[in-house]
This record gives structure tokens, sequence and C-alpha cells, in this order.
């Protein structure tokens, strides 16, 4: 995290780029409501005409949010956790959250509860597997890492390595004793996708999620001084335990709003934070909210890539965000070493 410089955040700067971002967002969402395995007129479905407006209301429209939020949401926490953890190599899916998560989706595949009938509909109960374990991991893992009734950095990173070691060992015990077709729903989980998203999953997604990103936005500041170190925040009037507590709840939740909606999708929530941060600066204050504007375009920009390029058929997204992701983390780190005046 070193080598970089506080820029001064003024009023115009900080408008200025989250509006640029806000319309590269929405940019990209035009593309995902555009684009897919049947082409339709927008001008019909906006006219509410048949089919035409089933597809992009029914089924791009909620895809498209659900992929704002999400990788919006991997995004904003990759930052915070970053800044909390003081590692530039520090992601969502470091800490054990998303093993969590994981780990409950998989269980109502194995169990055969993965859909309940209400009312003649089938209605999953993966997300909801999927939110619980993600908060079973969340309660594990602070638990662990406290000190003292301090929640330490270091201690929180190994502990979430091996929670998510953990998670993960039980994941491949669970696939092997699986049936071929529930090995195969383990798998496709386990790339990451947005499909068979509702309307109402999607607005449930959002509201976890945007208010969880308010509250990183407004820790901004005091954690632009906890980079600092813990000793300088306290000396600079930061009650350094409320902050790590609450920015490490608030980003486990939101991890697990990502997880439950789409399951484990990487790469986001790493590079995302990287690329902005190189073109903004780190201030935290601008640096989470300008995360979830381009991590939500750049998954709805990847979704939209997953379902055009194995048209008819449907590439999970996951595969596509790791196959964009690590490059472009190269470069970052590339171009991050050259700026910093190291050996590029």
């Amino acid at each position: 995290m070193g080598g970089w410089t506080l820029k001064p955040l003024t009023g115009r700067r900080f408008t200025t780029w989250l509006v640029l971002l806000l319309i590269g967002l929405l940019a990209a969402m035009f593309v995902g409501l555009s684009v897919g395995a049947v082409s339709i007129s927008l001008r019909d479905a906006l006219r509410g005409e048949g089919e035409a407006a089933f597809i992009l209301f029914d089924l791009r429209l909620p895809r498209v949010l659900s992929a704002v939020f999400v990788g919006g949401a991997l995004a904003a926490c990759g930052a915070a956790f970053q800044a909390l953890l003081r590692n530039a190599l520090a992601s969502p899916f470091v800490l054990g959250v998303s093993g969590g998560g994981s780990l409950g989706a998989v269980l109502a595949i194995v169990l055969g509860v993965d859909a309940v009938a209400v009312g003649g509909l089938s209605i999953s109960t993966r997300p909801a597997f999927a939110f619980s374990g993600c908060l079973a991991a969340l309660t594990l893992i602070y638990f662990l890492a406290r000190r003292r009734g301090h929640l330490m950095p270091q201690t929180l990173l190994l502990s979430g390595v091996v929670a998510n070691a953990f998670f993960l060992s039980i994941l491949g015990f669970l696939q092997y004793l699986a049936t071929p077709h529930e090995a195969q729903e383990i798998l496709r989980w386990m790339m990451g996708g947005l499909y068979g998203l509702s309307p109402e999953g999607a607005l449930m997604t959002g509201a976890l999620v945007l208010p969880g990103v308010l509250v990183l936005t407004l820790l901004g500041r005091s954690l632009n001084v906890l980079t600092l170190g813990a000793e300088t925040a306290r000396q600079l009037g930061v009650d350094v335990s409320r902050v790590r507590a609450v920015v490490f709840v608030t980003a486990s939740v939101l991890t697990g709003a990502a997880v439950a909606a789409a399951g484990p999708i990487g790469f986001v929530g790493l590079f995302i934070p990287h690329g902005v941060r190189l073109l903004l600066g780190p201030d935290l204050r601008l640096l989470v909210p300008a995360s979830f504007l381009a991590g939500g375009g750049f998954l709805v920009l990847a979704d939209a890539l997953a379902r055009v390029i194995s048209s008819p058929g449907e590439m999970p997204v996951g595969l596509v965000t790791a196959a964009v992701g690590a490059p472009c983390f190269i470069l970052i780190l590339i171009s991050g070493r050259a700026q910093a005046g190291g050996p590029a």
C-alpha cells in the first residue's frame, strides 16, 4: 500500500469522478440490457410489447441490476479490506466468509433442500443457505480474531485463511460424496453466475448492498487514518477497535450478499480497487464509492461477454472475471511499480 500520496479531496473532485463513473456504469448497463441469446428491440420492450418486454424487464434487467450490486459490493469490500489489513492482496474471498457461503449453498444441494414449493412455484433456498453460511463464517472468524477484546488485523487475516481452507476441504469432501448431478451443480455454483435471478432477488441484494457501501464510505476518513498505523490513528482520535469491527462486519455482510446472489466470483474485489486507486489515489472517501461503480460496471460487461461468447449457451461469469482479471491485475502491478519508480 506504500508509495501513494493522499491527494486533497475537494467536493468538486469527488463529484466529478463519481459522475463520470456513474455515466460509465449506465453505459455498461445499456450494453448488458441490449445483448443476449435473443435479439430484441429495446424500443418495443420499453413500450411493453409482448416477448421483448418480458425478456427485458423479467430476465435481463434483474440480471444487470444484480451484476451491479454484486460487482460493486465485491469491489467496495476489496478496497475496505485492503485498507483494514494494510495488505494489497486482501480481497473479499481471502477472509473465509465466501468459503462459508459456498459451504452453505453446497449443503443445500447435497441435502436435497435446494428449492421449496410455495403456491405451486419452486423457490430456490440456495441464496438463503449461502447467506447463512456467510454469517456463520463471519461469527467464527470474528471470534477467532479477537484478542483481549480487540480485532487484530494479522490474526484476522490468519483466521480467515485457515477458515477458508477448512471450508474448502469440507466442500471437497461433500463434492466427492455427491451424485454426478449434484457434483455438476456444485461445480457450476463454484464458478459463479448470474443466471436465474428474479426481480425480487435483485432488489433484496440491493437492499443489503447499498446501505453497506454507504457505511464503508462514511468510514472512509477513519480508514485513511488507519492505514497510517493503529497507534497513529489512536493519537488522531480514531476509535481503532470500533472502526475495525464495523468495517469487518459490514464488508463481510456485503460479501455474503454477493455470494448468496451469484456464488463466489473472483478477482473483482482484488483488481478493481487497485485499478481505481491507480487512477484516483488511495483516499477511501472516494475510493470506496468509485470502486463500487467501477466494479458494478465491470461485472455487467463481463456477464454480457459471458452470454455472447457462449450463445445460445451460457458461460459462468466467474470464468470471464478470472480470465480478464488476472492479466489486468498483472498490468496494474507493473504500472504501479513503474509509477513508483521501481523496476517495471
